[in-house]
């Protein structure tokens, strides 16, 4: 840790609670706003009382603000996300992304997990989002038919799953890019699981079409929608889900969702995709169901295993190294409000790096 104030923590903390220069020197005595955002950008001293009252306030340990860095992400993020999200939403929900990010990075200096095993393939020519699906479930050994552990799945090959707490209803999640390369795929808490999955394989095809090729894109090409396409394919191979969806009716809909654990609408979408039923018998069916108010939340969700490379972060710190709770959030610079978030539960950790195996 430095010993020195990191003055660009101070914007990424107070972005982090969604609070403007404004909102936070009305809550901070003898404090001008203009004098504050010198303080920011690191052209004025600050004093340790006005850091003591900034620290209180936005619930973080003074020594969050000496933390060396704020490495920024050379990769542009990929939403997946319903509708726009306010101005002053994305920039709180970025802060926190940044947080995330350098929580991690503190971590896998302790910590190795396992080396991203999935094959990096651009999209062109044959190479079609669906049939990069193909030969990712081939390369990673994906039996046929629906992903059961799709969780499991991806961190045993080197992704990091995270859901992410108090997030914007309408974001549904994003990929993070660590400086060791490793990547972390953040999905919102409160979506079903039936979102979760299809975000959670969303994400995945940017990790291996977009990500890599971040340089070469075609600037016309709608990276959404050949994530859309990938995820599809990979939760609903059309080789084995066709026989499925031949002749699709509403009440199927239930028992369909419940094996390959995607939404009504997902199979509605990919049986007109896959050119099984018309437009019309698309769109009767997406009356029905709104109809039946399952348009926004559908009447019952999908099973989805957990994240587990933190819970085995936390084992292996709490058995092999002996760090007190208090000492692991001083060194991630954590309030414990943002400890609970982040670990979803509590851990012990030191300094020696070790491997983890799912």
């Amino acid at each position: 840790m430095s010993k020195e104030l990191n003055f660009r923590m101070l914007a990424l903390a107070r972005e982090a609670k969604g609070l403007t220069q404004e909102e936070l020197v009305k809550k901070v005595p003898n404090l001008s706003q203009g004098n504050y955002s010198r303080m920011e950008k690191g052209l004025l001293p600050l004093p340790l009382e006005t850091l003591s009252h900034i620290a209180s306030l936005l619930d973080f340990p003074e020594t969050f603000f000496y933390k060396e860095s704020t490495h920024v992400n050379s990769v542009e993020y990929f939403y997946r996300k319903r509708v726009s999200t306010a101005k002053k939403d994305l920039y709180k929900l970025e802060a926190n992304f940044d947080l995330l990010r350098l929580w991690f990075e503190d971590l896998l200096d302790m910590v190795e997990v396992g080396d991203f095993a999935f094959p990096e393939l651009k999209v062109e020519g044959n190479n079609t989002p669906e049939a990069i699906a193909r030969k990712v479930r081939l390369a990673v050994n994906i039996t046929a038919g629906p992903i059961v552990n799709l969780v499991r799945t991806l961190e045993k090959n080197g992704i990091i799953i995270h859901f992410l707490d108090d997030a914007p209803e309408k974001f549904d999640g994003t990929t993070i890019i660590c400086k060791s390369g490793q990547k972390i795929i953040v999905v919102n808490e409160i979506i079903p699981n039936d979102r979760k999955r299809f975000t959670i394989a969303h994400e995945l095809a940017h990790c291996i079409m977009h990500v890599p090729f971040s340089s070469e894109l075609d600037p016309y090409a709608d990276v959404e929608v050949e994530a859309n396409r990938f995820a599809s394919e990979f939760l609903m191979p059309e080789a084995q889900i066709k026989r499925d969806l031949v002749g699709l009716k509403y009440r199927d809909l239930s028992d369909l969702k419940n094996y390959w654990r995607v939404s009504k609408a997902a199979l509605i979408r990919r049986a007109h995709t896959l050119g099984l039923i018309n437009q019309s018998r698309y769109t009767t069916l997406m009356i029905e169901i709104s109809r039946a108010g399952e348009r926004k939340v559908e009447s019952h969700d999908v099973d989805l295993d957990p994240p587990r490379i933190l819970e085995l972060v936390q084992k292996a710190l709490l058995e092999q190294l002996d760090y007190t709770f208090d000492s692991l959030s001083q060194l991630l610079g954590m309030s414990k409000k943002y400890y609970d978030s982040f670990f979803h539960g509590a851990v012990k950790p030191k300094a020696a790096k070790l491997r983890i195996s799912l």
